[in-house]
């Protein structure tokens, strides 16, 4: 079954914040949209609704306008370069994630449900006389924790408008 878009600000199904339209055109001004433009309608529906979850599973600055709204924007009650979030609009930042988002995901689809590797895992370590050995089967690979551990790039688009990051990015600190 072919996935459908529900891109209605504040809608209560809503899925996406952005159309496969606004997309399709976002990309037509990048300087290189073949990994978009080679996507089929299917898959770049799919890859929007999947980035639209991925960004919305970080924690953000402000209010939902709405208790009925599916996503967690649009919000209010907090500024960004002195200007007040408000309920009509998504930011750009926000859109632009979106869209940046979806086109990496289309081209590697297990880029973030998978994980970091092997690397890290250890046989044994030793430090002087002290010695351990590890049992490798029961050790898991690095995990993944949010968006940011696979795109740190996107934190260029996102960064102003969440409260805290991958573990290497600065997490604000307001004190009342």
């Amino acid at each position: 079954m072919a996935a459908t878009i529900d891109a209605t600000l504040g809608g209560a199904s809503a899925n996406s914040y952005v159309t496969l339209e606004d997309a399709d055109t976002y990309f037509e001004t990048v300087p290189d949209s073949s990994t978009w433009d080679d996507k089929t309608e299917d898959q770049k529906t799919r890859a929007l609704i999947s980035a639209t979850r991925w960004i919305d599973a970080l924690s953000f600055y402000g209010d939902r306008c709405s208790e009925t709204q599916a996503l967690k924007w649009p919000r209010e009650n907090y500024k960004v370069d002195g200007i007040e979030l408000a309920c009509t609009l998504i930011p750009a930042g926000i859109d632009t994630a979106t869209y940046e988002l979806a086109r990496a995901l289309a081209n590697d689809t297990d880029a973030i449900t998978g994980t970091t590797g092997t690397s890290g895992i250890y046989d044994a370590v030793e430090l002087g006389d002290l010695k351990v050995k590890y049992n490798k089967s029961s050790q898991t690979s690095g995990v993944i924790n949010n968006v940011f551990d696979v795109y740190p790039w996107l934190q260029s688009y996102l960064g102003v408008y969440c409260m805290g990051g991958a573990a290497n990015y600065a997490v604000r600190l307001y004190r009342g």
